[in-house]
């Protein structure tokens, strides 16, 4: 009987229910016997079978607070699968108990609503905060708040708006981990940016706390590698730590920054050095754009202009073509117009024409990015864009360069001249990348491996 009451739990098949009951009236209470604890209002809120919630819990409230061997209630098991009609009908016996179930906590001292956050269950976390509104307080075992647990969900920002403006507590936004994390720490070392920039608007944060190693939000985002949409961010933390270090005194009302939603009095003197850096920084973004933009339009020019006058010119009239190559062999005839060294070499003179292509093409896709709306393409995404072109750019015009200079000089003169430069110089180049390449695989290793740890601590 036993394994048709769980097959009903699995099908949410109330009618089989009622059928096992009305033969066995302790069918439910001999279903918890057995080891495991795994009850069938377990099962059928894990899978979000409401109506064979409400009959069980009619039947039996007592059976929402039975948890099984890891220390998951019903109550964690909805929570966590976004079921949202279960939660609700646990809801109802949870009020009548004072709110226990939901400050239930399972083996790792996570409660229902500790489990919603991590799955990012927005709606499931809305139900228990109107029900049970005191469980935001609780903390899991590494201290972590709701909120810690909201920035750890790379898909929590609106989950985050929602708990901030709903408990917009100093104490919940300031709360430290067992590592003495904030919030804000933690959403430095991801990299939030949107999710940090929404929480510098907040009055009540402290953008200078430190944590158990005596590092601020600001520390962590300059001890990382340095992205562009960083700089931002990086600005206000600065303005922060200085007026921490000035002793945050009130100041005269015409030195103000803007801040987001607060107004925070700055001296001149005290963000000048900032101030003069980030100038610095837009100047030369200036200035490699524009060096970018010359490059870009003198190659995409080249190269269109080698593809209408190819190397080694055109046939000015018909005849047979005739060179070293031809002789001896049966006679070619050609046409007015048609590039030379298209019928004397036509496989290099093909793959002279792929790589300027590819020149051509990267060069007009540099300029189009770098001549786009900021609006349409973000700072990073352009940059990393432009980066790439650039490679597939040099690596074109040198392959442009070794076939045109091919199919016009001797093979004797091409080896000694060309070939052996070209071989000199990338072995300098590749023993300067390996080097390079080998810090950067150690230091993603690093970044890889941290990231991991603090994910899954």
């Amino acid at each position: 009987m036993e394994g048709k009451l769980f097959e009903a739990s699995r099908k949410g098949d109330t009618a089989t229910l009622l059928k096992l009951i009305e033969e066995d009236p302790l069918v439910l209470e001999d279903s918890i016997k057995h080891a495991s604890k795994e009850t069938p209002l377990h099962l059928a809120s894990l899978l979000g079978h409401t109506d064979f919630v409400k009959l069980i819990l009619n039947q039996n409230p007592k059976f929402a607070k039975i948890v099984n061997q890891k220390g998951y209630s019903p109550m964690h098991l909805a929570c966590a699968n976004g079921h949202v009609e279960v939660v609700g009908e646990l809801l109802k016996i949870d009020l009548e108990s004072g709110h226990e179930l939901c400050r239930l906590r399972d083996k790792n001292g996570r409660t229902p609503l500790h489990l919603a956050t991590i799955k990012g269950r927005v709606l499931v976390i809305g139900e228990l905060l109107k029900d049970c509104p005191e469980s935001v307080r609780e903390v899991t075992k590494q201290k972590e708040t709701i909120l810690h647990l909201t920035v750890k969900n790379e898909n929590g920002f609106e989950a985050l708006k929602i708990l901030v403006e709903e408990f917009n507590s100093k104490e919940l936004l300031n709360w430290k981990d067992e590592e003495g994390n904030t919030i804000l720490h933690l959403a430095a070392a991801m990299k939030q940016h949107k999710l940090m920039k929404y929480l510098l608007g907040q009055s009540s944060i402290d953008l200078n706390a430190v944590n158990s190693e005596g590092l601020r939000a600001l520390d962590i985002m300059l001890a990382g590698p340095r992205q562009f949409i960083d700089q931002e961010v990086v600005e206000k933390l600065s303005v922060a730590a200085k007026l921490a270090k000035n002793g945050d005194k009130p100041l005269p009302k015409d030195n103000v920054i803007d801040m987001g939603t607060t107004e925070v009095p700055i001296k001149k003197d005290s963000v000048e050095s900032l101030a003069t850096t980030n100038s610095n920084d837009q100047d030369l973004l200036k200035e490699m754009r524009k060096g970018i933009m010359v490059m870009a339009v003198l190659i995409a020019t080249v190269s269109f202009e080698v593809a209408i006058n190819p190397p080694g010119g055109v046939w000015q009239d018909g005849g047979v073509a005739v060179s070293n190559i031809t002789k001896g062999m049966s006679s070619q005839s050609h046409s007015p117009g048609n590039s030379i060294m298209g019928e004397v070499l036509p496989n290099s003179f093909t793959w002279f024409l792929v790589w300027d292509s590819i020149a051509f093409l990267a060069s007009m896709s540099i300029i189009v990015a770098l001549t786009a709306p900021s609006k349409l393409i973000s700072i990073s995404i352009r940059w990393g864009y432009v980066r790439l072109m650039m490679w597939a750019v040099i690596a074109s015009v040198h392959m442009v360069f070794l076939y045109g200079v091919h199919m016009t000089i001797e093979w004797n003169v091409y080896k000694r001249a060309v070939i052996l430069p070209f071989v000199f110089f990338y072995a300098v180049v590749g023993l300067f990348g390996l080097s390079t390449g080998w810090s950067l695989i150690i230091e993603w290793r690093d970044m890889g491996y941290e990231y991991w740890m603090k994910k899954n601590r």
